[in-house]
């Protein structure tokens, strides 16, 4: 793999639970791992939910392989958080691993 792809640094998140000063039980997100990756968009699409137009953007995160990352976790990059959907282990030789990862994004207007 070329390393000069691998520009964007990007954290991958964990949750764990915790509890609020009422008492209840919250999810509390925490960097599991920080790492190098190639980020590009592959899709979007546009949709209405709850009278408000938002944007499902698809993107795919490149990254050296990297071990416990699972789907119920997320990615925070540039300040804006991904929702884990897929994620690939090209040619099964633990090199890279590539993940497909959702931004949902609520358009004004």
């Amino acid at each position: 793999m070329n390393p000069g792809i691998l520009r964007h640094k990007i954290n991958i998140l964990t949750t764990t639970e915790g509890t609020n000063e009422a008492g209840d039980t919250i999810l509390i997100p925490s960097v599991y791992k920080t790492v190098w990756a190639s980020v590009s968009p592959v899709s979007g699409k546009d949709y209405l939910e709850a009278k408000k137009l938002q944007a499902e953007l698809t993107y795919k995160f490149i990254l050296r392989y990297t071990s416990g990352v699972t789907p119920d976790m997320q990615i925070e990059f540039k300040g804006r958080i991904f929702l884990i959907q897929d994620i690939l282990n090209p040619l099964e030789i633990n090199e890279t691993i590539e993940i497909m990862a959702i931004e949902r994004v609520i358009k004004n207007g």
